[in-house]
């Protein structure tokens, strides 16, 4: 069996093979964002006209590794702590969407009161 890695220790990984095919070089920014995207839809692919995949786990798998190396490609561009961007992300959502919306027991209200929730969110645009 492989040791698992860190988070860390795989975007070193990627970062090495963009590096040495002078991917990092060559790639813009715009054709990692939409590879980015044509990763993500590739993956939807599988669940295309129904719930549940009709893949196999490594099929996902593999689709999921390519999202990853290119989201790591585009924050290694922007220098983008990635874990330090999820934790803001997930503090955001912490305001936006309060954990009690999720504990009313009623479908209805609780769909209600996440909506309200998504409507009455500020965002933040100031640059």
């Amino acid at each position: 069996m492989t040791k698992k890695l860190t988070f860390e220790e795989a975007c070193v990984i990627v970062m090495r093979h963009i590096r040495a095919r002078k991917w990092d070089k060559t790639n813009s920014t715009r054709g990692i964002a939409i590879s980015l995207s044509l990763e993500a839809n590739e993956l939807l692919e599988y669940y295309q006209w129904q719930d549940e995949s009709f893949s196999s786990n490594d099929d996902l798998e593999s689709e999921l590794a390519d999202i990853f190396i290119y989201a790591i490609q585009f924050a290694e561009r922007f220098d983008i702590d990635i874990p330090t961007a999820i934790q803001k992300k997930i503090q955001k959502q912490d305001k936006k969407y309060p954990v009690e919306i999720f504990e009313i027991e009623d479908k209805k209200e609780r769909a209600k009161a996440w909506l309200n929730a998504k409507r009455n969110f500020k965002k933040d645009t100031t640059f």
